[in-house]
């Protein structure tokens, strides 16, 4: 069950009293995939005596706002169609560090702090669950205090440059392979440069340690 907290700064004049509880229900329905969430909305300026959520139309979510339609009606009961502007706290949890890391560092669990941070108004941050944190190194210095994003961060490489590696021709159809050396970083299904004493060939990565000749 997800955390609820609601801070409601403005009210609607002559709304029924099930308006907010209606308004609640949608919002869970809408947010469900947040920790938690802090909402206000903003009196709409039209006059009327009953407004009720419109969920025959869909919801817009732009940063910080949800624009949730609306129907409106007046002293004589007619209806008109509006948009309910709802400002929102929007919570993740995401990895805060607890220290510097160096620069193409595998990252480690106990150097993040996990904690719900609003993630309305920026969407490159580090969520839990994304993947195992040790799949991935620093491709910056990451300060202590910061909040871990996902450009700060790349895949471990299979192969890292300097590597002993092998080289797999098979183009006759026998499978030959050569000790080369790695002249780059890279992941599976990367093409990378490998050298053999002073002849340069590329490969693309198949395994840990193991290429096929490309040219």
């Amino acid at each position: 069950m997800f955390a609820l907290i609601a801070i409601l700064f403005s009210f609607f004049s002559a709304q029924p009293d099930n308006f907010d509880a209606q308004l609640k229900k949608y919002l869970d329905s809408q947010l469900s995939g947040y920790v938690k969430y802090e909402y206000q909305y903003v009196k709409l300026r039209q006059n009327y005596v009953k407004i009720e959520i419109d969920e025959e139309k869909k919801s817009r979510l732009s940063k910080n706002y949800l624009y949730v339609p609306v129907r409106i009606y007046d002293s004589k009961n007619q209806c008109s169609a509006s948009v309910l502007s709802v400002k929102l706290k929007l919570f993740k949890n995401i990895y805060v560090a607890l220290k510097e890391i160096n620069r193409n560092e595998i990252l480690n669990h106990n150097n993040f702090l996990l904690k719900p941070e609003d993630v309305s108004m920026y969407e490159n941050y580090y969520v839990s669950g994304d993947n195992r944190l040790e799949n991935f190194r620093s491709n910056v210095v990451i300060k202590a205090g910061s909040t871990l994003m996902r450009d700060m961060i790349d895949p471990v490489p299979l192969i890292n440059r300097g590597d002993k590696v092998y080289l797999h021709t098979g183009d006759t159809g026998v499978d030959i392979s050569v000790e080369v050396t790695a002249r780059q970083d890279g992941r599976a299904g990367d093409v990378i440069s490998v050298s053999a004493g002073s002849k340069l060939y590329k490969g693309k990565i198949i395994g840990r340690n193991k290429l096929t000749l490309v040219e």
